[in-house]
């Protein structure tokens, strides 16, 4: 059986196609939409792994707890090894190295794995075990393959991947080339033998392809979590489909919360403060790494907190200070992400929205209008036009040529970019298609279909 799978940076979703019907399979029956999986990964200390909903539940259940509860921290010299430090005329000698480890965490939770695709990131040790940003995707991908099978009661040989145009941080052809690489081996260690890939637009181009009533052209706006990805497409005369322009920026959901976390929320913790005899600015290293999840460890280190209790006793805000200790040390850094990005989902539906978040010295209150959240992402919007002209420009095609404009992705319910799908081609050509499972649909029929469309 050869099925699609979309390996998404927010969620992930397989399915398989017969010809006729599209069959999408319920891998994560603690979700709210059982087709619909979480991107996240969580190991255990003793090397249990956790996928999709139960991950994160785990994760909360074993740092978070219920009635307030925090897990306490202790953190530990950990040899790692020894390096060797050679200088111009002195003696080379050699160091040992070591790492700040909390020697009472139960797990490490991980999530947005597919957007260090094309990055620097190798990978990372978890409970001394170092594993490569390949080996973690594979766990995560065999827990789908191996659900596939039982719930179809066959073994799935073969695997049609969705790709973006550009990966998140890819810069060109040769980042994209090396995501692609990278996603291939992933899936081959996770137990497909055969692994092809086709792009999410065009992925999405097909799913459409089965309730469109007449042939046209279309363009495919898939604003998801890591990407916008853009394709401007001929459908419904197969066989003689056609990809006339594709396009995408490494901008999408994540972006977003990024925004959020950088406008509004670090000044609940020390951004702006003071600290010092002198009053000097409260260094923004230590709020910025709030930003990406993947930095946020790095602070939890002794030299870190030793500057954090002294910035309470010597600063101007010493309870900001004190909130972003306790973030640290017990464990809230994951719920600030959780709750901002809550908060922007809202208001897709509503004006007003609150990041609120609780727990031992933290106590943040901060209301998130519409207009807010459209400010903090203007530059983000404007490159996000920026892409749909120039894709248009490329296809060849006037905008009264484009029949229809197909909506997908959490981030295409954005309500300031169905605005602007309006503004440009009509508000009465475009349509939402299925939101978090069109490109997984689109990806099936791929597979079902056989080899991948190569577009221009």
């Amino acid at each position: 059986m050869r099925i699609g799978v979309d390996f998404g940076t927010t969620n992930s979703g397989a399915a398989v196609f017969d010809g006729e019907r599209v069959r999408l399979f319920p891998l994560d029956p603690a979700s709210h939409t059982p087709a619909v999986m979480r991107s996240t990964l969580y190991v255990t200390r003793d090397q249990q792994v956790f996928i999709g909903r139960e991950a994160i539940d785990t994760y909360y259940r074993q740092n978070v707890g219920a009635d307030g509860y925090i897990r306490p921290s202790k953190m530990m010299r950990q040899y790692v090894g020894e390096i060797e430090l050679t200088f111009a005329e002195l003696p080379t000698f050699v160091r040992d190295v070591y790492v700040l480890v909390d020697e009472l965490t139960p797990g490490r939770l991980l999530h947005s794995l597919k957007s260090a695709l094309a990055g620097d990131y190798e990978g990372t040790t978890i409970f001394g075990r170092y594993y490569e940003l390949e080996e973690l995707i594979a766990i995560y991908l065999r827990e789908v393959r191996q659900r596939v099978e039982a719930q179809a009661g066959q073994a799935v040989d073969g695997v049609v991947l969705g790709r973006p145009v550009n990966y998140v941080g890819s810069g060109d052809e040769t980042g994209n080339e090396r995501a692609r690489e990278r996603l291939r081996r992933a899936a081959e260690k996770a137990g497909f033998r055969e692994v092809a890939f086709e792009l999410e637009p065009v992925a999405a181009a097909l799913h459409y392809e089965l309730m469109a009533h007449r042939p046209q052209n279309i363009v495919v706006f898939d604003f998801g979590g890591g990407t916008l990805d853009v394709t401007v497409m001929r459908i419904g005369e197969p066989g003689r489909r056609q990809v006339f322009a594709t396009g995408g920026v490494g901008i999408a959901g994540d972006t977003f919360d990024q925004r959020i976390i950088e406008g509004l929320m670090l000044d609940h913790f020390g951004r702006g403060s003071t600290w010092g005899e002198d009053g000097a600015p409260f260094p923004t290293q230590y709020t910025d790494a709030l930003v990406h999840w993947q930095t946020i460890p790095e602070l939890n280190r002794p030299e870190t907190l030793h500057f954090l209790q002294l910035a309470q006793i010597t600063g101007s805000h010493p309870a900001r200070v004190r909130a972003l200790e306790s973030l640290l040390v017990n464990n809230q850094a994951i719920r600030l992400i959780d709750e901002v990005e809550r908060a922007k989902v809202a208001l897709s539906a509503a004006c007003f929205a609150l990041v609120r978040l609780a727990g031992q010295d933290v106590d943040v209150w901060q209301p998130l209008t519409r207009s807010q959240f459209e400010a903090l992402i203007a530059e983000a919007t404007r490159r996000v036009e920026g892409c749909l002209l120039d894709t248009l420009a490329r296809s060849g095609l006037g905008v009264d040529e484009i029949g229809t404009v197909v909506r997908t992705g959490g981030s295409a319910q954005i309500p300031c970019f169905i605005e602007l799908l309006g503004r440009m081609f009509g508000p009465e050509k475009v349509v939402l298609s299925d939101v978090f499972s069109g490109v997984t649909a689109g990806l099936a029929i791929r597979a079902g279909m056989g080899e991948p469309y190569v577009c221009p």
